[in-house]
Parts: structure tokens; C-alpha cells; sequence
């Protein structure tokens, strides 16, 4: 087998081992932001010994106080807010079976593009807990005339809303994010 056949053959190999869901770890790399996606979708937290499990998992408050974790089985839903050639932002959720209270995790992933793959750069996790527990996440920034989204000043919003409780005591947060090089940043009323 010749040096070029090898290098094709592991080319091919890494390129599926990249977008194959048991290999969707903090530094696994994907061919497209709908590879990520798609990988994200077929993750299985409580199957994988991967570094992203332990984002997909709830501490179930029982009647115990040993507060166990509890993995998802599945992601519900994965979804890329918005894109551009070097960033993009994809949102997943998932329903770990807790036992006290319904719960919901949702998890905001920047990609960065390198050398023509996509890594994780940066997430921050959201949960919420209670009978109306979901979490949810919008692309909240417009464009308007003349500006596009992703060019300077104009950088993509992202607003993530936790529903939690209910039975009588139901509540909501919301944060609105974007991000800032390789950095998700919560953004601050002023």
C-alpha cells in the first residue's frame, strides 16, 4: 500500500470517526456544522463515557439526600441557531429521567472552523426542574438594511429561556448570549 493510499484511507476513517455520535467529545472535530448536529442528535449521554455526558445529566433531588446524577438517555433535539463561515451556535436539549421532578437540559455550543473542521470552542449548560421543566433557546438578534448578522457590530443574539416548577409555583429566567472570539458571553442590561 502506497504513503498516498494511507493517508486517503485514514483521511476517510477520521472523517467517520468525527461525525460518529460515539465519538462527540469536547475535542472531537466534524466536517460540517450539520455533522455536529447530527452527531449531537444521535449522542446517547447515559450509554457514552464521553466528556460531554456529564452536560446531559440532572442530580435527581429524591427522598434520599445522596441527590444521584442522572444521565439523559438521548438528546431530544439539536438544532444550529445560526452560522456563518467561522462561527456557528447550535442549541441541544435533553430529559433526563429524574424521578422527583421532570428535568430539562439544554446546552449552547459555539463551533469555531479551523483547518476546514469544526470544534466546540466554548457551551454553557441550563437546566430547569419541575412539572413544566423545559428549556428552550431563539436566535433573538435581527439584521437589518444594509448590516449582516455575523459582521462587526452586528454579532448574533442568542436569548435561552428555563422554565421551572409548577403545581402552583411556576417560574421563568431567561439570559440573552453572544459571543466574543472563541468565548460565549452572557450579555448585561446597561
Amino acid at each position: 500500500m502506497s504513503l498516498k493510499t494511507t493517508l486517503l484511507a485514514l483521511a476517510v476513517f477520521g472523517s467517520v470517526l468525527c461525525t460518529n455520535a460515539a465519538d462527540f467529545a469536547r475535542w472531537s472535530a466534524f466536517e460540517s456544522v450539520d455533522a455536529f448536529v447530527g452527531a449531537a442528535k444521535a449522542f446517547q449521554p447515559a450509554k457514552s463515557k464521553s466528556d460531554l455526558s456529564a452536560l446531559f445529566t440532572a442530580r435527581d433531588r429524591g427522598q434520599t439526600e445522596d441527590f444521584a446524577p442522572i444521565a439523559a438517555n438521548s438528546i431530544q433535539a439539536s438544532v444550529a441557531l445560526w452560522s456563518n463561515r467561522s462561527r456557528a451556535l447550535v442549541f441541544a436539549t435533553a430529559a433526563p429521567a429524574t424521578e422527583a421532578a421532570p428535568s430539562s437540559i439544554g446546552v449552547l455550543f459555539l463551533l469555531a472552523r479551523a483547518n476546514d473542521r469544526w470544534h466546540i470552542a466554548d457551551y454553557r449548560q441550563f437546566s430547569a426542574s419541575g412539572k413544566e421543566a423545559s428549556v428552550s433557546a431563539e436566535l433573538t438578534a435581527g439584521t437589518r438594511t444594509g448590516y449582516h448578522l455575523g459582521s462587526e457590530g452586528m454579532m448574533p443574539v442568542v436569548t435561552v429561556k428555563e422554565c421551572h416548577g409548577g403545581r402552583g409555583y411556576a417560574y421563568q429566567l431567561s439570559g440573552s448570549y453572544s459571543f466574543q472570539g472563541a468565548k460565549l458571553n452572557a450579555l448585561e442590561l446597561e
